[in-house]
């Protein structure tokens, strides 16, 4: 069988004809055990909300859609008024909150948090070399049973309140999983100290009994200097609970409450959210309006929980700084979190910064196909008009039932391997995805997993059939296969970051748009393809690359004792927008700080640049496919399977051979990019937009 490896060394990249992405995901855990990816576009589609009981809408009406969307979609938008999603079925892990199972998975929690404190206590810190092994292996494996019931409990509850942010019930029960997981993590922390601080020899007997953390347990190693006492690090896990973490609850509450005047009508932040990929520009310059109207009044909330979090985390690094002898970088905990080097990164970042005119083409070609000058930041979000018809004809968009969007992917993804294909069906089939209307929904999308089922779940705020919403199902399907790919894995192998997540995602979504854009019959059609590659362009090497630069700044100043204002928030947001952006919007998004939830999240720190790194690599990775044929279903199955025991260096070097500390590894994606770029505006010139 070929590898990817050996692929990528004959691929040539410039020549590659296929590869786009469209949206990606946030991630934040839930009791320090459970991964919950929350999704969004870059314009609006993750800014945070809590959610309302939701109303599973009927489709009984609707017709399946078997060829190209944009060929059907006159036939469609007059016969399809209803296309929201189907409400999922969490009752394989709980019947509900109140339900027996979960008390007892609770109370087991707490036994089993108890027998950890008893069994730990026997453990000395400063005498790491004398500790039994078999007492290691035991707490490990009593551990791993705690976390598995709580992060169980964890995922359920919040999958409740992404369904209603009001939740009473499901707020207390996550406030539940938080408080014991900090104890958890309190009781095992001379185990997690004892591995991390040992010498080679007593670690490597422990790791030939316990295989599965071999990689977790070398990588909490490499901060073996920066480790304070055990007092200190339990009491930073205590008062995380009530303190750090507590930032982001507020942020959610605050959102959860705010409402918005779009044009006369009051609405939830979440639903205006989602007026941003609407047709009609005005709907969407309103619906920009009044969510930064509504921001407004809660931005001093907003700048304390941002000034908080950062000094928080600078202050934590300026204490392991102390005992390390050494200087801690604001990037660092970061750069853990993704497994990944600083030399990674800037070579990435230097990539990307060189693609900054590739980015601003984009959203020049968009607003010539808009027939505008210059585009707003309400238009980020924007679907593709329809050339050479009215601009009535543009409010007509796209509307894909739900049953067909899933028929749509399965039959796209099919080409990797007939059982993706069929997962995607599957997941469906068995109630795996949450996509119904809802004022008080949580806005955006992601993936989560039960991990006892090992079965993951898929939220999308709402589906109104469009593109984008197609995407988005697509983008998070495809961190479920990736969940589905690991289903028979160790756990503790399964914990991927954020940045190697977003290959199996991203992936998908291009895959998807790949097999519809080959289907395109017109240069129009071609075009309105074309028109969200370049948008993800613009997401990955603009839109990320400026949220990165305003939280580079904001941590340089608060690390020179400042306390940001709104208005130095404000200031701070324009000139990164300035800085990628340049000229091509009529005014940046100076409000971008308070509205945007991944600013907000406790549980990880510079959530931006994984995404581009997700995105250049599942780039890299999608263009194997031709070349590898039917060779490439096992190749990248393995892959994935990969990235919860590797790095992300390793796991790069294993399968494509190269080296992503090389800025030309990056160059290569931003290449492929680039040709999708050049088609693009081939298919506006060829359907006559004057560029």
């Amino acid at each position: 069988m070929q590898s990817l490896c050996t692929a990528f060394r004959t691929l040539a990249l410039p020549l590659c004809k296929r590869s786009s992405a469209r949206s990606f995901k946030v991630s934040r855990i839930n009791g320090g055990v459970s991964h919950v990816r929350r999704a969004g576009s870059l314009a609006a589609r993750d800014s945070a909300v809590p959610r309302t009981q939701a109303v599973r809408t009927s489709r009984s009406q609707t017709r399946r859609f078997d060829a190209c969307p944009a060929a059907a979609s006159a036939d469609l938008e007059t016969a399809v008024e209803d296309v929201a999603g189907p409400a999922w079925d969490n009752s394989g892990a709980y019947s509900g909150l109140a339900s027996d199972q979960l008390e007892a998975d609770l109370a087991e929690v707490e036994e089993l948090t108890a027998e950890l404190q008893q069994l730990c206590q026997a453990l000395e810190v400063s005498r790491c070399d004398d500790t039994e092994v078999a007492a290691l292996v035991e707490i490990s494996r009593v551990k791993q049973r705690a976390e598995l019931s709580l992060g169980n409990v964890a995922v359920f509850a919040n999958c409740e309140l992404s369904v209603d942010g009001l939740n009473a019930e499901a707020k207390q029960v996550l406030a539940r999983t938080r408080t014991l997981g900090s104890k958890l993590s309190q009781a095992v922390q001379p185990h997690s100290l004892v591995l991390r601080l040992a010498s080679d020899t007593l670690v490597d007997q422990y790791l030939e009994q316990v295989p599965e953390e071999r990689f977790a347990v070398g990588h909490a190693r490499k901060l073996r200097d920066l480790t304070l006492s055990l007092e200190e690090e339990n009491l930073i896990t205590a008062l995380g609970v009530e303190g750090h973490s507590s930032w982001g609850q507020l942020y959610n509450s605050v959102s959860a409450s705010l409402k918005c005047d779009v044009a006369g009508e009051q609405m939830g932040i979440a639903k205006a959210a989602g007026l941003l990929s609407n047709a009609d520009a005005g709907r969407r310059r309103a619906a920009w309006e009044g969510i930064q109207a509504a921001w407004r009044t809660q931005e001093e909330a907003a700048a304390g929980i941002l000034n908080a979090l950062a000094g928080w985390r600078l202050e934590l690094n300026k204490r392991r700084a102390a005992k390390a002898g050494r200087e801690v970088h604001y990037l660092d905990a970061a750069l853990h979190q993704n497994r990944m080097s600083r030399a990674t990164l800037d070579a990435m970042m230097q990539a990307v910064t060189e693609a900054k005119g590739l980015g601003q083409r984009c959203l020049r070609l968009q607003a010539a196909a808009a027939g505008l000058d210059v585009l707003h930041p309400s238009d980020l979000m924007a679907p593709p008009p329809v050339l050479g018809q009215s601009a009535d004809a543009n409010k007509g968009a796209l509307k894909l039932p739900f049953d067909s969007a899933i028929k749509v992917i399965a039959d796209a993804v099919a080409t990797v391997g007939p059982s993706v294909g069929s997962f995607v069906q599957d997941a469906s089939d068995r109630k795996w995805i949450e996509g119904t209307e809802g004022d008080s929904k949580m806005p955006g999308a992601y993936c989560t997993k039960f991990p006892k089922l090992r079965e993951p779940r898929v939220y999308l705020s709402s589906y109104t059939g469009s593109y984008q919403h197609i995407s988005t199902l697509a983008h998070e399907l495809g961190h479920a296969f990736h969940n589905h790919a690991m289903r028979d894995m160790p756990l503790p192998e399964t914990r991927y970051p954020m940045n190697l997540a977003e290959t199996a995602s991203i992936f998908f979504e291009t895959v998807v748009g790949d097999q519809l854009l080959s289907l395109a019959a017109t240069p129009e059609e071609r075009m309105q393809y074309g028109w969200y590659d370049a948008e993800s362009a613009v997401a990955f090497l603009l839109n990320i690359p400026a949220r990165f630069d305003f939280e580079c700044a904001l941590y340089e100043a608060r690390g020179a004792g400042r306390v940001l204002t709104p208005e130095e928030l404000r200031g701070l947001m324009t000139d990164a927008w300035e800085g990628r952006y340049g000229s091509t919007l009529s005014e940046q998004d100076s409000m971008f700080w308070a509205t945007k939830l991944h600013f907000h999240l406790t549980g990880i720190e510079f959530y931006n640049f994984p995404y581009t790194f997700g995105y250049l690599f599942a780039l890299g990775v999608y263009a194997q496919q031709e070349t590898l044929g039917q060779d490439f279903h096992d190749a990248y199955v393995n892959l994935l399977r990969d990235t919860g025991r590797m790095s992300a260096e390793d796991v790069v070097a294993k399968h494509l051979g190269t080296n992503i500390e090389d800025v030309e590894f990056w160059r290569g994606s931003i290449r492929i990019i680039e040709a999708k770029i050049d088609a693009f505006e081939a298919a506006l010139v060829e359907s006559g937009v004057k560029v």
